[in-house]
């Protein structure tokens, strides 16, 4: 990788976007030592405002809970040339990820001779903080033959007096200013001893001080304490001094040097145990050795759909026991190799890039749920899945670019565009349906309620047999506290909008091989322009953890040719007060017998009056009034000067016995 430019026009079509090849993005060994925040070579554009998400596993609810606790780092190849840019770019056909539910750590892996500094861009750091995936900046040295030098590691391992390494403080400083979580460090020069050394020492440095920060060093298994470059393609006596050293002798390996290792590719099946051998030997956990597969077609290991399950079953002692983590290198593959797509060339084709990714991680059934009899597995079939979905969570099923933009389910803009800032948290599962094969999901950039993009469930509907599509993994808990109340709600458009056949699915971590569907009234509203709204809330389930959240899909008859959009999913916690919520549920039922209308039937036992105050659903009281009631009462609510949208109603009666409903007002 030669070429050198200020910044590049990548072109398609009258579209293109600015993609920026020099500082800030890219820093010289000069520029790094001389780097300060208020400095030339800085910009308030590279900070990533999101803060790094926590993520978290439940067996219980994997799919195959006997996976093992093997990780993923993601290293597209030239991230530089993706992604460093700034603001909403005017091309569609821009690298896109959406699987980060099953990665760890995302490398943005690029360099030259000259530029080996690449520091991620904000709108990829925040994408990847909101999954909970630590982003790294990478560092790399070319090998002899493409212009690296002895001269250029010597000035990067400058030191002080005080025998201080000078780029240490200055790479601490950016990752601290950038808020992004680590360093990659691809030295490939053949160099001397002593470079080596002072090499060694440097990223021992840098370790200590990153990782009191939460920060992360991974060193890449190319150079050798002797300065030569020898790949080892396993963790050995030659590379781990580099991740854990025993430097006095005694055996102990008590000096911690690097936070993980990345692998070279040439391990075939006879490396890993011994990687893991060694790893245990050092004192260190075999999951922090990142065994790379190279799966750029041609190279290495080579196209994942016809030698990934070769290759991961090497890396694996049994069917579920990995030996190492793993080291993905190339996947951007799926994007700009004709093997899979011709996506970035072509903006239509973007149907084979989503299934390339798709496929990659689902396997050749598309569908995680399930185990592929024959053919390329997924990455799924060997890597647990992680979320980070907990209480007061939504999501638009943006994907981070599109065709055409939305609000509200209205046509915003008909140009292209692309903005990783944009990007929500998307299914865990793509797409997790029951094994019948009858319905199928893609990603829709014709229609959006918000956005760019939506979910679009397409295939033949059988009768009398529900189909269940997982969405995402969850930790949402249903408040118990008196004056709290949770709900569900998720945004469809289909032909018929009050019989969308789809109702709302879920599982609790108390019960995981349950699934309860709930029903809803559809909220059927013109300002949606053709969306609908259905809600689910939980009373009876109060303190309980929901799991598991997705669809169920059923009709009495059979429907050929069923389609349905979903635009959002949402959960949230209604706060109103403390007061005693103790009253029977069904004392008021809530109704639409006509649009725009909405009606209370009161049944309430030795009640003379009701009082009820309308609420927000951030508890602002919007409406009160007062029901006289004589037995069953009949109440049509009057919702004049009340904005569309849901709100929590609190009744109560005379001896302040209360009871909430949620109302969504049209």
């Amino acid at each position: 990788m030669k070429k050198i430019t200020l910044l590049s026009l990548l072109f398609c079509g009258s579209v293109f976007s600015q993609i920026i090849n020099t500082a800030p993005y890219i820093l010289t060994v000069d520029e790094l030592k001389a780097w300060t925040q208020n400095g030339p070579t800085a910009s308030t554009d590279l900070i990533s405002n999101v803060p790094l998400a926590t993520r978290f596993i439940n067996a219980d609810t994997q799919f195959n809970p006997a996976l093992n606790n093997m990780q993923i780092a993601y290293l597209p190849d030239g991230m530089n040339n993706f992604g460093n840019y700034y603001g909403e770019q005017s091309q569609f056909n821009l690298y896109n990820f959406t699987h980060w539910a099953y990665i760890d750590k995302f490398v943005w892996f690029g360099g030259t001779s000259s530029q080996s500094i690449q520091i991620p861009s904000s709108p990829w750091a925040n994408a990847a903080h909101k999954n909970g995936v630590k982003i790294f900046g990478n560092v790399f040295f070319s090998p002899t033959a493409f212009g690296g030098t002895t001269a250029t590691l010597q000035n990067f391992l400058e030191q002080d007096g005080s025998g201080d390494f000078v780029a240490i403080p200055k790479m601490i400083a950016i990752m601290q200013y950038y808020n992004f979580d680590g360093w990659f460090i691809n030295q490939e020069t053949a160099t001397t001893a002593i470079v080596a050394e002072l090499m060694h020492d440097f990223v021992r440095d840098l370790t200590a001080q990153a990782e009191t920060l939460g920060k992360e060093i991974m060193w890449y298994d190319a150079m050798r304490l002797t300065g030569a470059v020898g790949w080892q393609n396993r963790l050995n006596v030659n590379n781990s001094p580099f991740v854990q050293d025993d430097q006095d002798g005694d055996g102990a390996f008590e000096t911690r040097v690097s936070s993980s290792i990345f692998i070279n590719f040439g391990w075939g099946n006879t490396f890993p145990p011994l990687s893991r051998a060694r790893a245990l030997t050092i004192g260190r956990s075999q999951y922090e050795v990142f065994t790379g597969a190279d799966i750029w077609p041609g190279r290495n290991q080579g196209n994942f759909a016809t030698n990934g399950n070769t290759f991961m079953g090497n890396l694996h002692e049994n069917t579920y026991t990995a030996f190492t983590s793993l080291g993905l290198f190339a996947p951007n593959c799926v994007y700009n190799n004709s093997t899979y797509t011709n996506f970035n060339n072509d903006p239509t084709d973007y149907a084979s890039f989503y299934a390339a990714e798709t496929r990659m991680f689902a396997g050749d059934d598309n569908n995680p749920a399930t185990i592929d009899a024959t053919g390329w597995k997924g990455f799924c079939n060997w890597v647990p899945e992680t979320s980070v979905i907990s209480n007061d969570f939504y999501t638009n099923f943006n994907t981070g670019h599109g065709i055409k933009k939305f609000s509200i389910g209205a046509l915003a803009s008909s140009q292209s565009w692309h903005d990783m800032n944009k990007q929500d948290i998307l299914p865990t599962w793509q797409w997790a349906f029951s094994p019948t094969g009858s319905l199928s999901a893609s990603w829709d950039f014709e229609d959006a309620f918000q956005g760019g993009s939506s979910v679009k469930i397409t295939g033949n509907l059988p009768a009398a047999t529900p189909i269940d599509l997982m969405l995402f993994k969850t930790k949402i808990l249903i408040s118990a506290t008196p004056g709290e109340s949770t709900g569900l709600e998720f945004t469809y458009k289909c032909a018929d909008l009050a019989t969308s056949k789809a109702k709302m699915l879920i599982v609790f971590s108390d019960e995981p091989s349950q699934r309860y569907e709930f029903d809803y009234i559809p909220f059927i509203n013109s300002a949606f322009n053709g969306w609908a709204n259905g809600g689910a809330d939980f009373l009876g389930f109060e303190g309980r953890e929901i799991a598991m959240l997705g669809l169920r899909f059923y009709s009495e008859e059979a429907v050929a040719n069923y389609s349905i959009n979903i635009g959002g999913f949402q959960s949230n916690t209604i706060f109103l007060d403390r007061s005693v919520f103790d009253g029977d549920t069904n004392a008021v039922i809530v109704s639409y017998p006509l649009i725009n209308q909405i009606l209370f039937t009161i049944d309430w036992t030795n009640a003379r009056k009701i009082d009820y105050s309308v609420y927000t659903l951030q508890g602002q009281r919007v409406k009160s009034d007062s029901i006289a009631v004589n037995k069953t009462t009949g109440y049509k609510f009057d919702p004049t000067g009340i904005s569309t949208g849901t709100y929590i109603v609190k009744f109560t009666d005379e001896n302040n016995t209360t009871v909430t409903k949620k109302i969504l007002v049209k």
